[in-house]
């Protein structure tokens, strides 16, 4: 396959690559010339990169400490391949300047409402530290922005890299498609599923191939991410299309076995999608026609209105998907994650935790879809009932576990926070944990993030900066070093930017967060791994206030435990009411 790519004036087009050799060496020798330029703050090219795509040049972070490599095509895609697997990285003769800010994949902009991005969006960037602790080449840390898989990029705007630059570690982040460009699931060769989990698998891919040009260790690559970036390190894990490509997983609020992890109907979603546009069909094969020639400003706003239904099931449309085997197509994951969990030993040292009150971040957009829930049930499709009657004697058990006689109501917006913080986020990540402790002798560390300080972004945005606790994504601005945040950092907040970014950069290095002797948390305290039967969570409160306890909430365990291990949903096959026929895939 042949790609092409503009370079300034020139054309760059497709020629064989050889895969450099003596690549260690070749960095190494850079690094006087580093050394010099970090000397002079005004901003210089980094060093000529020598990939099998062609030269590249980066640039010096403005206080000399780290290289930035920004907007590097990873992979290929455009409208001529919408809803399939990316093609190679393209190819250039000449210098491909490496130094802005890549543009996004295309979504719906949340601050003026309009499309924002093209399909040709599969970068990444490329954050390498100056200063070094040895010669040897350096662990890779790879991150997956969150977004419910709509939203977001690998920008610097969010996910600065400067925090980890001083752990002596590189960085890589990447876009990857979304919406409907990156997960429309038809179960055809044309449009099989998880376009945007394998655009992530080929940022590996280029990793792995690549990386050992910016002095990284191909054979030392931690993958982590947070949401969806979260639940698509947790499918990836598990993808025998991602084997080999890292050795360590790093989980932030985002579990494969959540109930908003999986499109459990995605034909019928795609039917849905394409109605919108005033198009009606459930052959997979029209859908294809119609959906692959949409322009991007009519198909990617699509993502909410889907009909009321008994289940609680999400307002987001377009998630991974079961893909079907078809001939000639690598999936990246064929049955429900939990049946692969439970069959397949991972093997990898797994970091796992969550915010203490993610559901805030929810409760801001809740409004009218929660007094709804009254007399239907709370839970979402992945659990299954013999009739609708059975759910609701089980829903109304949740119910009055958070809301007691009461109605739910915005009235109750605390008992609706822990009700979206539990079944979304918490409980998956501590299920998550039982199945890999069980199945597995590698460790599995756990969180639990509760610290309140200046940089609770979000928490501040669902009006509600005035609580307690860490609400969903607040985590992301002490380890990463955003721009929406310019304002200076306070001294307790630096404490938990350094003591995250040190466990995950341990973690990323030598497979523990406090490996002996670090003294990194308060009284010399270790962050001992969750076994079988003894859950083992790190709470963070504070930088002086850090303890080792059991897992949070065990009364809301115990439910959630109780109801999915007797009525989980583990065949897309049947119907989630058994009693009930199918309805029909036309749209509403």
């Amino acid at each position: 396959m042949s790609c092409q790519l503009s370079v300034g004036d020139r054309l760059v087009v497709a020629k064989p690559g050889v895969r450099q050799s003596s690549e260690v060496m070749r960095w190494r020798k850079k690094l006087v010339l580093i050394s010099l330029w970090a000397m002079n703050l005004v901003e210089q090219p980094a060093p000529e990169v020598h990939l099998q795509q062609g030269t590249l040049v980066g640039r010096v972070s403005s206080d000399g400490s780290f290289l930035l490599y920004t907007g590097i095509p990873y992979a290929s895609t455009g409208s001529s391949t919408r809803f399939q697997a990316p093609g190679p990285p393209p190819q250039w003769r000449g210098i491909f300047k490496a130094v802005d800010d890549f543009d996004v994949c295309p979504q719906t902009s949340i601050i003026s409402g309009v499309v924002v991005g093209n399909e040709d969006c599969l970068k990444l960037n490329v954050y390498v530290p100056i200063k070094r602790e040895s010669k040897r080449p350096l662990s890779v840390m790879v991150f997956i922005h969150g977004g419910a898989f709509v939203l977001g990029s690998g920008g610097n705007f969010v996910y600065g890299p400067d925090y980890f630059m001083n752990k002596h570690v590189i960085l890589v982040t990447f876009n990857y498609r979304l919406g409907a460009l990156g997960f429309i699931c038809l179960g055809i060769k044309e449009a099989p599923g998880n376009a945007g989990l394998k655009d992530q698998i080929a940022a590996l891919k280029w990793v792995r191939s690549n990386i050992a040009e910016f002095g990284g260790n191909p054979d030392d690559v931690t993958l982590f991410g947070e949401s969806a970036g979260a639940t698509s390190a947790s499918i990836l894990m598990s993808s025998p299309a991602a084997e080999g490509l890292f050795r360590r997983a790093i989980l932030q609020s985002g579990s494969s076995i959540s109930n908003w992890a999986i499109n459990r109907n995605p034909l019928w979603v795609a039917s849905l999608t394409a109605s919108r546009l005033g198009f009606h069909s459930e052959d997979p094969h029209e859908l294809y026609n119609f959906l692959s020639k949409v322009e991007l400003k009519d198909l990617v706003p699509i993502v909410h209105g889907k009909p009321e239904q008994v289940f609680f099931d999400t307002q987001l449309l377009h998630l991974p998907c079961v893909e079907k085997q078809i001939p000639g197509e690598e999936p990246v994951f064929n049955d429900l994650p939990w049946n692969t969990l439970l069959k397949k030993q991972i093997g990898i040292p797994v970091i796992h935790g969550t915010n203490s009150r993610e559901g805030m971040f929810l409760t801001a957009a809740a409004n009218g879809s929660v007094e709804e829930r009254n007399g239907k049930f709370i839970f979402a499709s992945d659990l299954q009932f013999d009739t609708e009657e059975d759910g609701m004697r089980v829903s109304l058990e949740a119910q009055k576990f958070y809301f007691g006689s009461d109605r739910i109501s915005m009235l109750k917006i605390d008992n609706i926070t822990d009700l979206y913080t539990h079944l979304y986020f918490e409980i998956p990540s501590i299920i998550e944990t039982e199945l890999l402790v069980n199945r597995s002798a590698a460790p599995v560390y756990n969180y639990l993030f509760d610290y309140s300080g200046g940089r609770n972004f979000l928490k501040f945005r669902s009006a509600r900066g005035s609580e307690s606790g860490a609400c969903h994504g607040d985590e992301l601005f002490y380890m990463f070093n955003a721009k929406v945040l310019p304002f200076r950092v306070s001294r307790d907040d630096q404490m938990v930017i350094d003591q995250l970014t040190t466990m995950w950069s341990n973690f990323a290095k030598y497979g523990e967060p406090t490996p002996a002797g670090s003294n990194l948390l308060p009284g010399g305290m270790d962050w001992t791994a969750s076994e079988r039967g003894s859950l083992r969570f790190l709470h963070i409160e504070s930088g002086q206030k850090v303890q080792m306890r059991g897992a949070p909430n065990p009364g809301a365990l115990q439910l959630w435990r109780n109801i999915y291990l007797s009525h989980r949903r583990i065949d897309l096959g049947q119907p989630a009411l058994r009693s009930i026929r199918v309805p029909s895939l036309r749209p509403l």
